[in-house]
């Protein structure tokens, strides 16, 4: 096998060592739609650049975004993705991601849901989170800051999107 094609070392993969800074430990109250309120708050606390490490939360309901095919080329275009909103009460089982500024400056919050309907068949959905996700009781995250290596969402000539970078990069050699 080419060295350039094993694993680890396809065109497009990057690698850095970054350390935990910082972490912004967020309680939203009830009303508040989680994407927002997440970018207001690292905006707040200045961290442009971390990894989601912990979310819980109850919701009125939550909207998420999800890939339904791959296109030919890239990229993905809008009608490749479908957009749902799960009526609640439902339960965030489980929240992860990363945050990283986007050329512009502004924060991009890459974030992956999966929440329970309560009531049986307690049934799960997941996807990306997007707006429109609001709190009922209580949401409770985490967020670990990056350091020491400068983390940030690039464009990609393969896929045609920002997708994360970060400098300085592990040898590929």
């Amino acid at each position: 096998m080419n060295a350039d094609m094993s694993p680890g070392r396809r065109p497009g993969t990057r690698a850095g060592i970054a350390s935990f800074g910082r972490v912004l430990v967020i309680r939203l109250g009830p009303g508040e739609d989680v994407l927002p309120a997440m970018e207001r708050l690292l905006l707040d606390a200045r961290i442009s650049a971390g990894v989601i490490v912990s979310g819980v939360a109850s919701l009125r309901h939550a909207s998420v975004r999800n890939i339904v095919r791959f296109p030919e080329r890239w990229p993905i275009e809008p009608d490749m993705r479908t957009q749902t909103t799960v009526a609640g009460p439902l339960e965030i089982l489980s929240m992860q991601g990363n945050v990283a500024p986007t050329p512009d400056g502004d924060p991009f919050i890459h974030c992956h849901v999966e929440f329970s309907i309560g009531a049986p068949p307690a049934e799960t959905y997941g996807g990306h989170l997007i707006e429109d996700t609001i709190v009922a009781t209580t949401c409770e995250i985490a967020i670990a800051e990056l350091r020491g290596s400068d983390v940030r969402r690039v464009h990609d000539p393969e896929t045609q999107t920002l997708e994360l970078d970060v400098d300085p990069r592990l040898a590929t050699d």
